[in-house]
């Protein structure tokens, strides 16, 4: 027995002691038996035995935790925000963007997270706080329950001593993202695979099915007949005509020929094939429709799955575009909310804020970044100077003035250009003699 089938297949018989539910029992079709082949993920880690969900949940965990989480303040000097790296500000931007606890990264908390938010329904971060009320560490942990009445958490999370449990976490305390969809309180995330199960069941079902049917060669149907007794034989006298003892053959039979590939039948020296179900001949192509729904799911497009672009996605670079768009971006305007619903309060509304930045995306996208730039330099969004800090490269002299395009101008120095031009030009001019006194000039 492989490791698929040991987190898939459905236990025939039930635990003793344990209580029978509608879930742990095999699927029931009408004119088959799939008891053999019925596989369901019970546990959210089964089921990223399944390639599409293992890579959908892993490219979205990672997308997020290359973004880098900024604690940034109003500047004074430029009326913008920037990165607060004085005292407290440093302390706390050091554990968002380096190490928030002594056995995590920053990057790896915030993929974790997103982890727990798809698989689990939840992901919850302790917020540890020094005698001064001051954030002291980060910690990712996991919830018993919540007491809405008093508006505080039951976590657990494994620290450098062992596993610690706050039974009444402050509400205040606790960094909690949620799913998309939630309980009927609205608060409690439901986890992605609690709707997406019956489709991957259908997916495990399946795959065992195809293996199984191409195995046999398909699956053939078939009269089985006896040839009629010869003269002087009593059949009834023999029992093999008897009603009761058929229909007992028949089960026996049946279960014969559903657990075994070779039958033994006595008595019977005639099989006839009459037909092979063309869905069995498919089999292995309905597979790749049920990973359409896979990826709907996790709002992860098909390219990014690695299987081939459909109509929706003509190349993969429009499909990562829309995956920022409709996916990443939501989850990352999520995790800001509740970053500075816990940490601030209503007097820092406009001075202070979190901020996940985005540029870690593009590190690796030289054509990508090169094109950012280049806009952000003609517009006047960006100095010479201010690029070349992106990439640690010294200032240079002049570069902290902005630049636009000459394309674009105020309407005054519009103005004044089509005025210049106006001007009389060098070349050959008749200049007629002066006007006489008491005489006008001609225009």
């Amino acid at each position: 027995m492989t490791i698929f089938d040991k987190l898939f297949m459905q236990k025939r018989e039930a635990t003793p002691g344990a209580s029978s539910s509608t879930a742990e029992q095999p699927q029931k079709v009408e004119g088959a038996n799939y008891e053999a082949n019925v596989r369901r993920p019970y546990h959210p880690n089964a089921a990223l035995t399944i390639s599409a969900v293992y890579r959908a949940i892993e490219l979205r965990a990672k997308t997020v935790g290359q973004f880098q989480m900024q604690y940034q303040k109003l500047s004074r000097e430029g009326g913008n925000f920037v990165p607060d790296m004085w005292g407290d500000g440093k302390r706390l931007n050091y554990l968002l963007q380096v190490q928030p606890n002594p056995i995590m990264s920053a990057s790896q908390l915030f993929q974790q997270l997103t982890v727990c938010k798809l698989q689990f329904g939840n992901g919850f971060v302790y917020i540890e706080r020094d005698e001064f009320g001051k954030p002291a560490a980060l910690w990712l942990a996991s919830c018993g329950g919540y007491n809405q009445q008093e508006n505080t958490y039951n976590l657990t999370y494994a620290g450098t001593r062992g596993l610690v449990n706050i039974p009444s976490a402050l509400a205040q305390d606790v960094i909690h993202i949620a799913n998309t969809f939630r309980d009927i309180n609205g608060y409690m995330g439901i986890p992605t695979l609690r709707y997406a199960l019956d489709t991957l069941s259908l997916i495990a079902t399946q795959k065992a099915q195809s293996l199984e049917t191409a195995a046999k060669g398909g699956r053939m149907k078939a009269f089985i007949g006896e040839q009629p007794p010869s003269a002087g034989y009593s059949p009834i006298s023999q029992g093999l005509f008897d009603p009761e003892q058929m229909k007992s053959y028949a089960k026996e039979i049946n279960k014969e020929i559903y657990n075994q590939d070779i039958v033994s039948l006595r008595g019977l020296d005639k099989v006839v094939p009459i037909s092979m179900s063309a869905a069995d001949q498919q089999m292995v192509q309905m597979l790749e429709m049920s990973l359409d729904d896979v990826a709907r799911f996790y709002g992860t497009p098909r390219p990014l799955l690695m299987m081939d672009s459909n109509s929706h996605y003509t190349t993969p670079t429009n499909a990562t575009m829309e995956y920022m768009t409709r996916t990443i971006q939501p989850d990352v305007e999520e995790i800001e909310q509740e970053f500075t619903r816990k940490l601030l309060n209503v007097y820092d509304f406009g001075v202070r804020k979190f901020h996940m930045c985005e540029l870690p995306l593009l590190r690796l996208d030289r054509e990508a970044q090169a094109k950012v730039d280049k806009m952000n330099l003609e517009t006047g969004a960006k100095t010479v100077n201010e690029i070349r800090a992106q990439y640690d490269m010294p200032a240079v002299e002049n570069g902290d003035e902005p630049m636009a395009s000459a394309n674009l101008m105020t309407l005054k120095a519009l103005i004044a250009k089509s005025d210049a031009s106006t001007q009389l030009k060098p070349g050959t001019y008749t200049v007629g003699e002066p006007p006489k006194e008491g005489e006008e000039s001609s225009s």
